[in-house]
Parts: structure tokens; C-alpha cells; sequence
């Protein structure tokens, strides 16, 4: 008679790292799914275009700005990620600072995008034409709207490792949150620099 399978159970150790494991893969997952989500909109972008209903327009000078902004706060995280990688005294003071830098850059960025929608709003390009019944304003303004949602979801999770980062929680050893949210926002970055070059030079490249 074969004997009963018994589970051995986790030690406090493997079970810190299986709860890691899980969590990284839920956000591989999260970052192929929104992924798909922007290839789907950019995809129907292109097939769109092609109508008598589009008007071609000049992204403000704000979007630009933004860019660089963002590009920049994705080098701060990229230092912040050294940086917890080594414990040392100060650490938690330094780390606390390079976040509340990223997150006010993430803030700028948010505010220059809000100037970008008023500059072509200033060019009476809206969301909903229904003067001219453009729509090539509305397909920029969904895209780059919910990047920006996408964004906002960005500070929260800043706003939650600093907070980490206050109370003296990443070191070493234990700083995969930190790792996580330097991950989103660099994919972030890189998902806006693709957004930018696409709407910005669509004309050209398709």
C-alpha cells in the first residue's frame, strides 16, 4: 500500500521567497498585458488614419518636455536601485530622497502632459469634434490618457516605497518592493518613449 504524500511545510525563508517569486510573475503578467493593450491602440491607430476623417496636427512643445522629464526620473531610479543594494548608515535618508525626486518628476511630467492637452485644445483639437468630426485628436488623446492613468498608478506605488523607505524596511536584503516599482516606471518610461516617436512620427513611418 503506497503510502500518503506528505507536504512538507515551508520554512519561513522559502516561504518569503515563493511570496517574491509570485509576486514578480503577477507583474511580468500585469506589464504583457498592458503591453497588449498599447499594441492593440496603436495598431487601430494606423488601420484608422487611412480615413478622410483625420487631421494630421503637431504635438505641442509640452510633450517633448515630458519626455525628457520622465527619461530623467527613470535615471534617478535606476541610481536609487543601486543604491539599495548596498546597506549603509544613510541609506534610508538617501533613498528617501531620490524617491520623493522621482516622484516630483513624475509630478512634473503629469503637469506638462495637462499643459500638452491645453496647447491642443488652444488649437481646437478635442477629445470629441463634433464640428469637424476629427477624430485623430480623440485616438491621441485616448492613448496618451491612459498612459497616463498608468502614471498616477506610478506615484501610488513611489508614494508606498517611500513610505518603505521611511520606516527603514529597504535594505539589502529586503528591498524587492522598491525593485518592483523601479520596474513599472521604467517600463513606464519606455512605453511613453514609444508613444511619443509613434504619434510624433506616424505620418513618416507608416
Amino acid at each position: 500500500m503506497s503510502q500518503p504524500l506528505v507536504l512538507k511545510p515551508l520554512s519561513p525563508e522559502e516561504e518569503r521567497r515563493a511570496n517574491i517569486r509570485a509576486k514578480n510573475i503577477m507583474l511580468w503578467l500585469f506589464l504583457a498585458s498592458v503591453s497588449l493593450f498599447f499594441a492593440a491602440l496603436t495598431s487601430v491607430y494606423v488601420v484608422r488614419k487611412d480615413g478622410s476623417d483625420w487631421l494630421e496636427f503637431a504635438l505641442p512643445e509640452p510633450f517633448t518636455q515630458s519626455t525628457v522629464v520622465l527619461l530623467l526620473s527613470s535615471v534617478v531610479m535606476g541610481i536609487l536601485q543601486w543604491l539599495v543594494r548596498t546597506d549603509r548608515p544613510w541609506n534610508r535618508w538617501i533613498l528617501s530622497g531620490g524617491i520623493v525626486l522621482t516622484l516630483l518628476l513624475g509630478c512634473w511630467f503629469a503637469q506638462l502632459q495637462l499643459e500638452g492637452y491645453k496647447a491642443l485644445v488652444a488649437q481646437n483639437i478635442f477629445l470629441v469634434d463634433n464640428r469637424t468630426g476629427n477624430v485623430s485628436g480623440s485616438f491621441f488623446y485616448i492613448i496618451t490618457g491612459a498612459h497616463f492613468a498608468h502614471i498616477i498608478s506610478g506615484l501610488i506605488a513611489l508614494l508606498w516605497s517611500l513610505s518603505s523607505a521611511l520606516r527603514g524596511k529597504l535594505t539589502a536584503e529586503n528591498h524587492h518592493n522598491l525593485r518592483r516599482t523601479a520596474i513599472y516606471w521604467h517600463f513606464l518610461d519606455f512605453l511613453w518613449l514609444y508613444l511619443f516617436m509613434f504619434l510624433s512620427y506616424a505620418e513618416q513611418l507608416i
